[in-house]
């Protein structure tokens, strides 16, 4: 399902749209990833009537409830080049009052080395990521005609330079999204059910720098996406006649 940035900000405005149950969508699976415990219809009553149903750690319901008001700051970043500064304020929105808020190490590269446990990579060192970053982000942005492999290889490349303390994962994947719409690329939600596909892909891409498996995995979850919005085909349509 493409969904061009004009088209996603139209539907911002539009209450109880599609907008919001691709919200939902896509939150739920991004989050899940990251142990999140919020259901789909818990993440609907949040995100409709801002009330917290079920139970979450409070770390959870922070950071679920941040990720509800970065996406909409990603959809209105759209059409804009990603730059650090951007990214250091998503960054900022994902983790607002966290742990990590309250050591002021929010919206800027991580200050101290990360490691992933149970994974053997080696990680960027604090002092490298400027550089790496903006080498990361230029030769993206000079891409003239972006295929679903280059947002696979910059996504690898991204969660291995790993540049914040924490949340790389989400703000990885909210590039993604950011991606696909500014370059006309079917939508990436990483789907449950390709949960460990997603992780093994990565570390594949990781550490043979071949991004073919990733691809794949990222091929399934757009097909699975456009398989529980294909309904939506009527509205996008209207929007397209709306918004010319």
């Amino acid at each position: 399902m493409k969904i061009s940035s004009k088209k996603m900000k139209y539907l911002s405005k539009i209450t109880n749209s599609l907008y919001d149950d691709l919200k939902i969508e896509f939150l739920y699976h991004s989050n899940h990833l990251e142990g999140s415990t919020f259901s789909k219809n818990e993440l609907d009553k949040l995100l409709s009537e801002k009330k917290v149903e079920g139970k979450h750690t409070l770390d959870d319901i922070i950071e679920t409830r941040n990720s509800i008001e970065l996406f909409d700051q990603v959809i209105d970043d759209c059409g804009k080049n990603i730059d650090k500064f951007m990214l250091f304020n998503w960054h900022k929105i994902l983790k607002k009052g966290s742990v990590d808020d309250e050591i002021n190490n929010t919206g800027m590269w991580k200050k101290y080395e990360n490691k992933l446990r149970g994974i053997n990579l080696n990680l960027a060192y604090p002092n490298e990521v400027d550089n790496l970053m903006f080498n990361l982000l230029e030769d993206f942005n000079e891409l003239k005609n972006v295929t679903i492999k280059n947002i696979a290889d910059f996504h690898y490349r991204f969660e291995l330079i790993h540049p914040f303390q924490d949340g790389n994962g989400r703000i990885g994947r909210f590039i993604i999204l950011k991606q696909c719409i500014d370059k006309n690329i079917d939508l990436i939600a990483i789907d449950n059910k390709y949960d460990d596909e997603y992780r093994k892909a990565l570390y594949i891409a990781q550490t043979t720098n071949n991004s073919d498996e990733l691809v794949k995995v990222f091929k399934k979850c757009q097909e699975a996406l456009d398989g529980k919005f294909k309904d939506s085909k009527n509205i996008l349509n209207k929007i397209d006649e709306e918004i010319k």
